[in-house]
């Protein structure tokens, strides 16, 4: 079997055998019968006069059949295929300007590069990939040219102050230009300046209406960013219109990332509105998309006709459509050996309800505790011998342990406010399509109300589960349909095997870094087959905040700087890492 292409179209000459032609059938070839074709001034294969052979139109169709085409086909696919391939990179030689000490991993720069080598794009990159340092090197890239640039994120409300905190760590300072003012709107009478270089950050709500906010957004961006783009899937909300409309927020903006590691949740309808909007010639007619892709046909529902339009057909053409045009997208599998077997993840939620920089307790301690813990600290920097620094790391973690227990009431009051939250990020987690999750935490009521909430979709073990408990909990988790699996710190943080999820969440910790890294373990088992990405969820301007920083730093240095002191005292970075 031979694929050419000849006047415009991909003909296959010599397709013999049955399985031959079912291959061409379900990448999209048909076959051509002139003596029935009903429409030959219009029909292509009739005016190429290939007579009764199969063919195709579209390079997609082709490109399934890249193993049998000739040279003249490949030739008309090269463009299609470079397309492709630029949507799955994994390394680029960009150079992509960072913060000193900070840098991006090559399938990171490839999708910078993306970013830049189109005016709209999407990156639905598999979660824990870093689409979030990717869009801030885009931006970062675009102001060296620019370095004024005023930059929208739209996110959800409790990532907003997520992105401030990657935004304040990743933005670079341009030589002689101050860093981008980063401004996260607190109501709709909050009314954002007039001026350049500014990151903004709101959420999707606050962009309807007629507000002081939605009137002051309404002006020229130079960069959009829409995180989990996928809430802009409704083609006749609110929200999708205020963004994608002819009068949205993306026709006043220069350039847009769409971010979501789950382009389409259910039905392939709802990547339309970002298609259509980003590249109206190939999505922009509604009907012949959902025909083509939808399944879309008539329905008597009630004694009435209804277009149903939740099918999914063609879906590699659609696949290789949105890939050729607007969309990169990798999965951890793709990129496995640039990541380590483990990737910590800091999350700062917010909740704009709490106001915890007024209460007494947390005033008090972190006044306490920062003093102190800088003081400790800075006997660890001053050790000059083998046995000073054993004394001095020795003493930090007695200090952090004394004040973390010290503060078990206010760290209790601090989950329990949280949850919601937490729980909101979760649920979106689990649209995202993951398998298995396991979430730890430490209060009973903290575990029983993440058990009530998940219901026959959870198991949950905690201190007061029996062995017998432990076993049938397990085995449902690694076996069975319970797709989350809930345990408290002490109770299931040790001797579980839990590989069948790479996906762990911590909603409460434990100042003792040893102890998380077992609870992380139970993932990173014999049987483990892919990268453990570990999540902890905090709540803006918490105690929980500073506490986690710090723990997270200490787990990533301590196998390098607390396990192997210097001859000489610490390294200064190393500090700095526990410090951050």
């Amino acid at each position: 079997m031979i694929v050419t292409y000849w006047k415009g179209i991909f003909v296959v000459d010599k397709a013999d055998t049955q399985p031959e032609r079912s291959a061409l059938k379900k990448a999209g070839f048909k076959l051509h019968e002139p003596s029935i074709c009903s429409s030959e001034r219009h029909c292509k294969a009739c005016r190429a006069r290939i007579g009764a052979r199969y063919w195709a139109n579209n390079v997609e169709s082709a490109t399934r059949m890249q193993r049998f085409c000739n040279k003249l086909a490949l030739d008309a696919l090269k463009s299609h295929l470079d397309k492709l391939a630029k949507s799955r990179a994994v390394t680029s030689d960009l150079i992509v300007p960072s913060p000193p000490g900070l840098s991006y991993l090559p399938y990171q720069r490839a999708g910078i590069a993306y970013h830049l080598s189109h005016k709209d794009s999407y990156n639905g990159d598999d979660m824990g990939l870093g689409k979030t340092v990717q869009s801030l090197g885009f931006v970062n890239c675009l102001r060296v040219t620019n370095p004024r640039l005023s930059t929208l994120v739209l996110a959800p409300s409790t990532l907003a102050f997520n992105w401030r905190n990657e935004a304040d760590k990743w933005l670079v300072t341009i030589p002689g230009v101050e860093k981008p003012e980063i401004i996260i709107p607190t109501s709709g009478q909050f009314e954002i300046p007039r001026r350049d270089n500014l990151f903004v950050i709101t959420n999707y709500e606050k962009v309807i209406g007629d507000t002081l906010l939605t009137d002051s957004l309404k002006r020229i961006w130079d960069v959009l960013i829409c995180d989990e783009a996928h809430a802009l899937k409704n083609r006749v909300a609110k929200r999708t219109n205020a963004v994608l409309g002819p009068e949205g927020l993306m026709r006043r903006s220069h350039r847009s990332v769409f971010l979501s590691g789950t382009p389409i949740e259910n039905y392939p309808k709802e990547i339309w509105t970002i298609a259509a909007a980003i590249c109206p010639t190939k999505f922009g007619d509604w009907s012949e998309f959902a025909k083509r892709y939808c399944g879309l046909h008539a329905e008597i529902i009630a004694g009435k006709s209804r277009l149903v339009d939740t099918g999914a057909t063609n879906l590699g053409e659609l696949q290789q459509r949105l890939r050729s045009t607007f969309m990169i997208r990798r999965l951890k599998g793709d990129v496995l050996k640039e990541l380590p077997p483990k990737r910590r993840q800091l999350i700062v939620l917010g909740d704009s309800q709490i106001d915890w920089s007024a209460d007494p307790d947390f005033k008090r301690w972190r006044d306490l505790y920062e003093s102190d813990y800088e003081a400790k600290l800075a006997a660890i920097e001053s050790a000059r011998t083998h046995e000073e620094y054993r004394h001095a790391v020795k003493a930090l973690d007695e200090f952090t342990g004394i004040a973390f227990e010290e503060m078990s009431a206010f760290r209790h009051r601090t989950a329990m406010a949280k949850l919601p939250a937490c729980i909101d990020y979760i649920d979106r987690m689990l649209e995202t399509g993951i398998q298995k999750l396991v979430i730890f935490a430490h209060h009973q009521d903290v575990l029983t109300t993440l058990a009530e909430h998940y219901g026959n979709d959870a198991v949950s073990l905690h201190g007061q589960s029996s062995m017998e408990e432990r076993e049938e909990v397990v085995s449902r988790f690694q076996n069975g349909n319970a797709r989350i699996f809930i345990g408290g710190l002490k109770a299931a943080g040790v001797g579980l095997n839990l590989f069948a999820a790479s996906t762990v969440v911590f909603i409460e910790i434990d100042w003792n870094p040893a102890k998380l890294t077992q609870a992380e373990d139970r993932l990173c088992r014999i049987g483990q087959k892919k990268m453990v990405h570990v999540i902890h969820l905090v709540l803006d301007g918490t105690l929980d905040v500073n506490m986690c920083k710090r723990v997270v730093a200490k787990q990533n240095v301590v196998d390098k700087a607390l396990n192997h002191p210097p001859e000489h005292g610490i390294a200064p970075s190393v500090v700095q890492a526990i410090r951050c």
